[in-house]
């Protein structure tokens, strides 16, 4: 027997069979094309240009999408074969050896994949493309977002999946080399034995979840964040299929062994049922459960950043005019002269434009790394290291109570300290050849400060800031990059028309004009942009919820599917036992409300405990209002409930008329 006849045979087998293989060619060609959109949007100019943060993102996004498509695929693979134990036992019957099986199985793993990863690939390139038309249509955007792929995000995919398809093949195999053909045709009628659970799976569900949300809670910063937030999606991921498959053993075995709970019809079915196929049942529960978490998460957190962007552009940008100096100074002098006279040019150029000044606000400082060694600031030259160093920022008394209208008063040896997250307790802290006397202030600078481990330090008066630098300067006598700067911010008062004058002087003056040491910045003129920018992240985050919801369609259409073919012989065996079509309706909607509530009350708890985690990550975006989070996150939540609820609806339509 050549090729041909195996080919053959197995392309016969396939339409044969095409209940089940389309079913699952569907699903494939589905996480297949959400795989390639992920890999794309990781090339894409958008996401490469606009942040540092969001390549990091997806690059987690990709390895998370692709570790799913391994469970997923292995999921659907083991409910289609064990559909098919029966035709392979016939196989070996009727004389075929276990080779010939193995290449009729080969041949329909080739043409099954291969028409799966074709059909993922135009269906993901096809989606993107118009769904990036459809979202650049309804949000408006300045300028549209454009979708792009390139030949290794289409390599990339294909390489993953020829390894799952592979993986697959493998697993088809084993399930007849071990089996003796008898044993494979009474495969289908022997039923899955009641799953034992095990206790040590249950607990160890339990200790990953809770690393993973411990890492959350206890994230001390976002650059930290960044770097933690893969290992703790990693943990919440493992947990969770553990959890469904391990926990929900447990629970169901609780309610069997309640007698007033069991012994009644409904209860009966819905329980036993669920119980003997609860270890295929849980994989289902917990892929929904991990995509549903994906959608709220991505949607709640780009809505949140496009609704807190006038927030963010205030935050980024304090005052309607800001100009930056910065430079060596050799001298307070110097410093004091150059700090005042861009004051009083500023306020000369307001006037001249017809405009009043509503409020002022300028101070000078000087930042720089380092760590807390008992009791005293180490200075570091080098950031990279095992250890995050910590940001320090000095600040001169006078220009902090001018900022704050407080009337503190120093001693030489005695500064005001505010430390980001309040782990240093000492009462004194040296600093070069300085030792201060601490008094905790809060923050009263900017919320950049929680954006990594930092302390601000306001000292008796300026020339310490030329002191700490001079003691930095000894130490690396090579490095000449701490420099003392000054913030000086304003809001004006005048014509729309008067204001874009004084934008065009200030721009003129501070921006490549006769003081090269400074930078000149507008608030309106960045306005654009920021909103430009921000309305981008609202479409990655919709373009991806939308993605996740289609996954999770298909996802639940599949396990409909499959449970309706393991209960249809059960209920056809009831029913010739005399139990009627309301009662198998009625015990099948207990499953459904059960099946239902599960996975969005899970992922209503992991994305709960992401919280700290997320709320870290959109400091970077600028965002620093919880109440927006909070909000948007419930509407999130509901919203996505009723849509999964729909979802459910339709396709437990599906389950009936096959148990029927």
């Amino acid at each position: 027997m050549n090729n041909r006849f195996f080919s053959s045979l197995a392309l016969r087998n396939i339409k044969s069979n095409k209940q089940l293989y389309i079913p699952f060619l569907l699903s494939s060609t589905a996480i297949i094309s959400m795989f390639f959109l992920m890999v794309s949007l990781l090339t894409n100019k958008f996401v490469q240009e606009r942040s540092a943060t969001l390549p990091t993102l997806f690059m987690i996004g990709v390895v998370v999408i692709g570790l799913f498509s391994v469970i997923f695929i292995l999921y659907t693979n083991s409910f289609l074969i064990k559909r098919r134990k029966k035709e392979i036992g016939l196989y070996g019957i009727l004389g075929l050896e276990k080779k010939h099986i193995a290449k009729i199985l080969f041949f329909e793993s080739l043409f099954s994949s291969l028409l799966s990863i074709v059909a993922g690939l135009l269906t993901g390139l096809l989606f993107g493309r118009l769904a990036f038309m459809l979202l650049n249509f309804m949000l408006r955007m300045p300028d549209d977002i454009e979708y792009s792929t390139s030949l290794v995000s289409a390599g990339a995919t294909i390489a993953l999946f020829t390894l799952i398809f592979g993986l697959t093949y493998l697993y088809n195999v084993s399930q007849f080399t071990f089996a003796n053909p008898i044993k494979l045709l009474k495969g289908k009628q022997e039923g899955e034995k009641e799953p034992k659970g095990s206790l040590i799976l249950f607990i160890l569900s339990l200790i990953l979840l809770g690393w993973g949300y411990g890492i959350s809670i206890t994230i001390p910063d976002p650059l930290a964040a960044i770097e933690k937030f893969f290992l703790a999606v990693l943990l919440v991921i493992i947990g969770t299929y553990l959890l469904f498959i391990s926990g929900s053993i447990f629970i169901l075995k609780a309610l069997k062994n309640n007698k007033r709970i069991y012994y009644r019809p409904g209860a009966f079915i819905s329980i036993s049922g669920m119980l003997y196929r609860m270890k295929q049942n849980a994989v289902g529960l917990a892929n929904i459960c991990i995509l549903a978490s994906m959608v709220i998460i991505a949607v709640s957190t780009t809505i949140t950043i496009n609704l807190g962007s006038a927030e963010t552009l205030e935050n980024q940008y304090p005052y309607e005019h800001n100009v930056r100096l910065f430079g060596d100074m050799d001298n307070v002098e110097e410093m004091n002269t150059r700090f005042f006279e861009v004051q009083d040019e500023v306020i000369a150029l307001t006037e001249e434009n017809g405009l009043d000044v509503a409020e002022m606000e300028s101070y000078r400082s000087e930042s720089f790394f380092g760590n807390l060694v008992d009791g005293r600031f180490v200075f570091k030259q080098n950031l990279l290291g095992d250890d995050s160093p910590i940001l320090m920022m000095a600040i001169p008394l006078e220009d902090f109570n001018g900022m704050t209208g407080d009337n503190y008063t120093l001693e030489e040896d005695e500064a005001l300290f505010y430390h980001s997250t309040k782990t240093y307790t000492e009462g004194e802290l040296a600093i070069g050849n300085k030792n201060y006397k601490l008094t905790e202030i809060e923050n009263e600078f900017s919320a950049d400060m929680e954006f990594t481990e930092s302390i601000a330090l306001v000292v008796p008066d300026v020339s310490h800031l030329l002191d700490i630098r001079d003691d930095f300067m000894k130490e690396f006598t090579e490095s000449n990059h701490i420099t003392i700067d000054a913030e000086i911010g304003l809001d004006v008062e005048g014509t729309e028309e008067q204001k874009e004058q004084l934008v065009n002087r200030l721009n003129s003056e501070y921006n490549g004009g006769s003081d090269s040491f400074s930078l000149y910045q507008s608030r309106e003129n960045q306005r654009e942009e920021w909103y430009s920018i921000n309305g981008g992240f609202l479409f990655l985050g919709i373009f991806l919820g939308l993605l996740f919801t289609i996954g999770t369609l298909l996802i639940t259409y599949f396990k409909q599917v499959s449970e309706g073919f393991d209960d249809r012989e059960k209920f056809q065996i009831m029913q010739k036992v005399g139990l009627d079509e309301d009662m198998i309706k009625e015990s099948t909607r207990s499953q459904i409300v059960w099946m239902f509530l599960l996975p969005i009350v899970i992922a209503t708890i992991h994305v709960s405990f992401a919280y700290p985690i997320v709320r870290k990550l959109l400091l970077i975006f600028g965002v620093t209002n919880d109440m927006t989070w909070l909000m948007t996150f419930i509407a999130v939540v509901i919203a996505f409930a009723a849509i999964y609820w729909m979802i459910y609806r339709v396709t437990s339509k599906v389950y009936y008329s096959i148990v029927k």
